[in-house]
């Protein structure tokens, strides 16, 4: 696409211009307007060349659009083109004039232009660049007036108008920077636009006010970035701007009697520079510095008062970056403790939330080298990872609701209940114990037997009380096994039938039962521990997490953290919980946490109710629950592939 154009207005001065979007050139494509200018396809000689824009396409017709400048404001008139004009997406009706505000996207066709008012409403010159100011902490704006048309030739305006947008691509990059190292990138991408005659420009920054500045930038025109800690320092400029907070401006630098001794600008011909400070308040963040080696008259005051009005906004955006910073480690900080605060109440698990977060960072990463071109599509910013590793440290943290002896529960019955168990054994071999004893003595009274007789019965209740006891014995060992929980459903049961129907009674006569209901319902469990009244509050913990978790107010970045965390235990059958998702209603981010958290389940350190599981045989129990439809199969395959779960925990 090209376009051409208007040179400067003999009779008026440019105070408006449109960018053409969309442009790959090195340098913005600029058309400076005047008071009346037509865009179309092909020339119009009745007008002149500073009144049309020429852009050469199919799409655009010969006499597309006009715009106008009445005062202050400047207007736009579809000349009924065949494809229409549109003002930020709104069509024009032919022949109908629509004011233009600064910032307005105009489209002809498929060509999008950018409109850009030089002057503010109301005012009747065109507001540029900075008033110099030698104390950095007084900066201000200042408009002053445009030259008129006749003492400033076609490059001088674009020069200007170039610069202009330069500044103005400046104060739109530090509202969307989020770090340091991206701001020095971007600040000197725009310097060499800024200041065409510089040769060279650096940064130099202090981590704290106590530290002396360390360059952490340096750039040449050509693009050539040199390596900031080689780079040579002029002290003496360096401590009069930062210790005087004053920027300077050195014209012919080696005739300069401030600068002509010093080695370094002696050594790297220095021949004009200038530096700012960088300046919050009372507080010196740094400074910028840019030079020529070839030109001893690159820079002018202006140029000084441009460089100075850049290094303003530069440390806003810094101190915003430092402030960020600090609100991101509290945030990161308070995560950790909530995640102290769950693993402390079940030490055996302490590190499970931090390995799982490692584990789905890992994973989520590896996602560009699948196989599968729709999970290499998937590609997650680094706030996105952070909004991962968030979900997966605080995924547990409804566990802090859990009563303590169920979420420590070791085996399918409680500690306690168990010693309840082993005590009605004893009191049923010693109920039977007495009920032998006193039907022995009983017979003994009543059929008169001699000692040789009663040593015989006595000997026969002993041999038949040994043989009890033994049955006894063989029943708690039984128990006991059963009471060892299950890794999955396979695994075979202990037969609790003989121990059901055993016939014990009371010193009273009533049956005495050897098991409860309540524990042959527990102790029949196929897999884990927990009966279904305590997996049920077990699993209210995510329910739990999630109703703390949208209390927070989670920044935009962070807003998907609750939503990730709730559904880990969903399943893609909808068999999981609480809310018994289906496929598509999963999410990527919680599938990942998913196949992480059943990983470490698995495979953390032996545990009082379970040994841990080899990492082959967990990847096999896994690969069951792939092919099952509960987990997804391709995630997981990444995750096998990518090994996520050797990465170290950072935590």
């Amino acid at each position: 696409m090209t376009g051409q154009a208007a040179p400067a207005q003999a009779n008026g001065g440019v105070s408006a211009y449109l960018e053409l979007l969309g442009n790959r050139a090195a340098k913005p494509q600029l058309f400076p307007l005047h008071e009346e200018v037509v865009i179309g396809r092909d020339r119009q000689d009745a007008l002149p060349s500073s009144q049309f824009v020429c852009i050469p396409l199919h799409t655009i017709s010969r006499r597309h659009v006009r715009l106008r400048r009445r005062g202050s404001t400047w207007s736009v008139e579809d000349l009924h083109s065949s494809n229409g004009t549109f003002v930020n997406g709104e069509r024009l009706l032919p022949g109908a004039w629509r004011a233009l505000e600064d910032g307005d996207e105009l489209a002809l066709a498929s060509t999008q232009l950018l409109f850009r008012s030089l002057v503010a409403p109301g005012a009747a010159s065109m507001p540029t660049v900075i008033r110099k100011s030698v104390d950095a902490t007084q900066y201000a704006p200042v408009a002053l007036s445009a030259p008129a048309a006749h003492e400033a030739s076609r490059s001088e305006l674009e020069q200007s108008v170039l610069k202009l947008h330069a500044m103005a691509q400046v104060s739109i990059a530090l509202g969307v920077v989020t770090d340091r190292e991206t701001l020095s990138e971007k600040i000197m991408n725009f310097i060499f636009d800024l200041f065409p005659l510089a040769e060279r420009a650096f940064i130099l920054l202090r981590q704290s006010e106590r530290d002396p500045p360390e360059p952490v930038a340096a750039r040449r025109r050509d693009g050539t970035a040199e390596d900031p800690r080689q780079v040579r320092l002029s002290h003496t400029i360096v401590d009069e701007v930062l210790g005087k907070k004053r920027a300077i401006l050195s014209t012919d630098t080696l005739s300069d009697r401030h600068f002509a001794a010093q080695d370094s600008i002696v050594a790297q011909s220095i021949r004009s520079a200038m530096c700012a400070p960088l300046i919050v308040g009372d507080e010196v963040l740094g400074l910028i510095q840019v030079d020529s080696s070839s030109d001893p008259y690159a820079f002018e005051e202006a140029d000084l008062e441009l460089l100075t009005g850049v290094c303003a906004e530069t440390a806003v955006a810094l101190k915003n970056f430092q402030l960020y910073s600090d609100i991101q480690r509290l945030l990161d900080g308070f995560v950790r403790a909530s995640v102290q605060a769950i693993e402390e109440r079940d030490p055996v698990t302490a590190g499970h939330s931090f390995r799982v977060a490692t584990y789905a960072e890992s994973l989520a990463v590896a996602l560009d080298r699948a196989d599968d071109p729709v999970l290499r599509r998937i590609a997650f910013s680094k706030a996105q990872l952070r909004e991962i590793r968030y979900a997966a440290l605080l995924h547990d943290f409804g566990k802090v609701g859990v009563r303590e002896h169920v979420l420590r529960k070791e085996k399918k019955l409680h500690h306690a209940d168990m010693r309840l168990l082993e005590q009605r054994f004893l009191y049923a071999r010693a109920c039977m114990e007495r009920h032998a004893y006193h039907a022995l003595a009983q017979r003994h009274l009543e059929e008169g037997w001699s000692s040789h007789r009663f040593r015989a019965e006595k000997e026969g209740i002993e041999a038949w009380l040994r043989e009890e006891s033994g049955r006894l014995d063989g029943f708690l060992a039984t128990i006991r096994s059963a009471n060892e929980p299950a890794v999955s459903r396979g695994s075979a049961l202990p037969d609790l039938r003989d121990i059901v129907h055993y016939g014990c009674h009371d010193p009273d006569g009533l049956a005495l039962p050897l098991l409860e209901e309540h524990e042959v319902a527990a102790l029949s469990l196929a897999k884990g521990c927990l009966t279904p009244d305590e997996r049920r509050q077990i699993e209210e913990h995510v329910v739990d997490s999630y109703s703390f978790l949208v209390l927070i107010p989670w920044t935009r970045d962070l807003s998907g953290v609750p939503a990730i965390a709730h559904g880990h235990h969903e399943k893609l059958d909808g068999s999981g919980y609480p809310m018994g998702l289906k496929g598509p209603q999963i999410s990527v981010q919680t599938r990942i946490l998913t196949i992480c958290d059943i990983y470490d389940a698995l495979t953390a350190g032996d545990r009082p109710y379970k040994k841990a599981v080899p990492v082959e045989q967990a990847l096999g129990l896994m690969q069951e629950e792939c092919d099952a439809g509960h987990i997804d199969g391709d995630l997981f395959q990444v995750f096998v592939d990518a090994r996520a779960w050797t990465a170290q925990p950072a935590g």
